[in-house]
């Protein structure tokens, strides 16, 4: 199976994707919950996330990509569906519980679908990226529609309703493009074990993780404080890198491809730590919304290149679980980053967790610079499995 086959599913099972981190926030102070509280939520959410990814990659190889695609969207129509229901803490846990592992096999097929086309994969990952955000976009007029025409606690069900409805629609799809027959590569017992270069790539990810969540949790109620401002402002703030990123992402992708995937990471840090301390001084919205979206784009540069950095020349049959356990470093950061960025936020105010951010990144730029070879990755050859005596599979 073609990943062009199922973009179009990609994007109307993605409608929350972005507005989620806009929407949860206010959701939960609507409820009366407190930014220390958010902070919590957002990592109970990681820890189950890390847990999941201990076992979903190892699993996920040894079922068809179409199948775990298939149990990813049917996971995510249970899971808006939750969250149209939910007007507690418990359902909130229950339902994103259910995201996390529908987000992870999603991200797995989607990364198996890519990598067996031999084509580019920072490209590729910023085209699956871009379908996500433009199923996000179209999310985010949904809201604006809907919460113009009712109260925030009503809209906020009939958004995940709605979202639930088009995850089914997704899903449907897929099954009207399932291939007739599959030629999935066999799967490999034991497990993968990472060179020293793959430990030091996964090290940087989850350091990279930290600043990002740690400060990604705090924009909006920062904003209202700072600016005086409404949901409405704020969602047009939000808008702006998504709908650039959105549109530009192969681009973005390819920009490690051409320049290099050490010389993107590396400049693309120091950039967004720049960014990070100018948002801080930003006099007004605009400023601010121009700012933070520069530094989303250099973010992303950077994600895109060290995840293709990473799975450069895995074999596609242990890629579930190769990339599972990368992502087990995204899960860590979000438990630290939200819990560093709260307790920094109470301690030492709202200014704080941005300028403890941007020198987290420019510490990271360094770490990146001495620890990754100018060549990068060396490719593999021929399927690069071997199997130690203990059943372990060396790549």
């Amino acid at each position: 199976m073609k990943y062009e086959k199922v973009a179009l599913s990609i994007i109307l099972v993605s409608l929350p994707c972005l507005i989620f981190d806009f929407l949860l926030p206010a959701y939960t102070r609507e409820l009366g919950y407190t930014v220390f509280q958010l902070s919590i939520l957002y990592s109970v959410y990681s820890f189950s996330g890390l847990i999941m990814r201990l076992l979903i990659g190892k699993i996920s190889d040894r079922y068809s990509r179409y199948l775990v695609l298939s149990c990813a969207i049917f996971l995510n129509v249970i899971a808006y569906f939750l969250y149209s229901q939910t007007r507690g803490l418990g359902y909130l846990l229950a339902a994103g519980i259910v995201q996390g592992a529908a987000g992870i096999l999603l991200t797995i097929s989607a990364i198996s679908l890519i990598t067996a086309e031999k084509t580019s994969f920072a490209k590729g990952l910023g085209r699956y990226s871009g379908n996500r955000q433009l199923g996000g976009i179209i999310g985010i007029g949904l809201t604006f529609y809907v919460l113009n025409r009712t109260d925030f606690l009503e809209g906020w069900s009939q958004i995940f309703l709605i979202s639930s409805a088009f995850a089914f629609v997704s899903l449907v799809l897929v099954f009207i493009k399932k291939p007739s027959h599959t030629s999935e590569p066999a799967f490999q017992t034991g497990k993968v074990v990472y060179t020293p270069l793959e430990q030091k790539i996964w090290m940087l990810n989850l350091l990279y993780c930290i600043p990002a969540s740690l400060v990604g949790v705090l924009v909006i109620p920062y904003m209202m404080e700072t600016y005086h401002v409404g949901m409405q402002a704020i969602g047009l703030v939000f808008m702006s890198p998504v709908i650039l990123t959105a549109f530009l992402s192969p681009r973005i992708g390819q920009i490690g491809d051409k320049l290099g995937y050490k010389k993107t990471i590396f400049s693309a840090t120091l950039i967004a730590a720049a960014f990070m301390i100018w948002l801080v001084f930003s006099p007004n919205l605009k400023i601010f919304a121009i700012v933070w979206t520069l530094y989303q784009i250099a973010l992303t540069a950077q994600d895109y290149s060290l995840d293709a950095l990473f799975v450069q020349g895995v074999p596609e049959q242990v890629m579930g679980d190769f990339y599972g356990k990368y992502m087990l470093g995204t899960s860590l950061g979000g438990i630290i980053g939200p819990f560093i960025g709260g307790s920094v936020s109470v301690l030492a105010g709202g200014r704080a967790p941005y300028f403890l951010c941007a020198v987290f990144l420019t510490a990271i730029s360094i770490i990146v610079w001495k620890l990754i070879p100018i060549g990068g990755k060396s490719d593999r050859d021929g399927s690069g499995l071997t199997e130690n005596q203990d059943g372990d599979i060396v790549i």
